[in-house]
């Protein structure tokens, strides 16, 4: 077992210390171990994010939670542009993680579910069990990725993270979310405040012009894992037409749609066991 951080790492004063980085396919990803025992779990987070963001999302899952920044996200290092940051690129820092680790679970959202899908498209067994939170795309161009990606690509290259910042929380689209969730401004700015401006511009340029998560979306029937697909409408970038479709692709899902973009994080601690239930194989509600 390769070492990572563990939730208990602390020193006296309660600071977690420095944290080790694991050499994944083409860079060093930085992994912290949540729990331990079976189910082992490998939770993906989407574009932009990182594991620091979604790590509540599982953090009720039974046994051992596997959390990894991608390459160019978080706390990874980020390679040079010529190792890939399309789907398949981080397809291979997931398989890596998940097949060192031992994961036998998979948790992904929007990129982290593509990359679990293009691993699945060749392994169909690999996992035991598998949620796909808002997942983007299945093997068509991203249009709304395609108008807003390379922009924001643009301004984390030009520009500090604190002007990115107030760009995001003051961007025209993001008003409607913060009048109905104002909580969400702090959140938006907090993630923008994280990003990394050399592996993310990388990351956004390869999810508007590289491969798509799968080259042929029939290769999921394949996929017996249970499999449950969270969604919401009214999200240009995580399209709901995509939850319905992996839906009818796999043969063992089970699809969850809200009305309202994010509206099933008003209650984290419900969408958090809804997660963890379906992970350890009991009923969800």
């Amino acid at each position: 077992m390769i070492p990572a951080r563990r939730s208990d790492d602390r020193d006296h004063a309660g600071t977690l210390p420095a944290v080790p980085l694991i050499d994944g396919p083409d860079c060093r990803l930085w992994v912290e171990v949540l729990g331990d025992g079976d189910p082992v779990s490998v939770v993906a987070h989407g574009i932009t994010s990182s594991s620091e963001e979604i790590a509540y999302f599982a953090h009720n899952a039974a046994g051992t939670r596997i959390l990894f920044d991608f390459r160019g996200h978080g706390r990874s290092e980020a390679p040079p542009e010529e190792a890939g940051y399309d789907y398949p690129a981080m397809r291979r820092d997931l398989e890596f993680v998940a097949d060192t680790y031992g994961a036998t679970r998979a948790f992904g959202v929007s990129m982290g579910a593509g990359a679990i899908l293009n691993l699945v498209a060749d392994r169909p067994d690999r996992f035991e069990r598998i949620v796909l939170f808002i997942p983007a795309r299945v093997d068509a161009a991203h249009e709304a990725a395609k108008d807003r990606y390379p922009p924001l690509a643009h301004l984390l290259e030009t520009m500090t993270l604190e002007e990115v910042a107030d760009m995001a929380v003051a961007a025209p689209e993001s008003q409607p979310l913060f009048e109905t969730r104002p909580q969400w401004r702090h959140l938006i700015r907090a993630r923008a405040l994280r990003m990394n401006a050399t592996g993310i511009p990388r990351a956004l340029r390869a999810s508007v012009d590289g491969a798509q998560p799968l080259a042929d979306a029939s290769v999921l029937s394949r996929v017996t894992a249970p499999t449950l697909i969270l969604a919401h409408e009214g999200d240009p970038l995580h399209p709901a037409e995509v939850a319905h479709r992996l839906a009818e692709l796999l043969p063992n899902a089970e699809l969850r749609m809200w009305p309202e973009p994010l509206s099933m994080l008003d209650d984290p601690l419900a969408f958090a066991n809804r997660v963890a239930a379906f992970l350890s194989g009991a009923a969800v509600a």
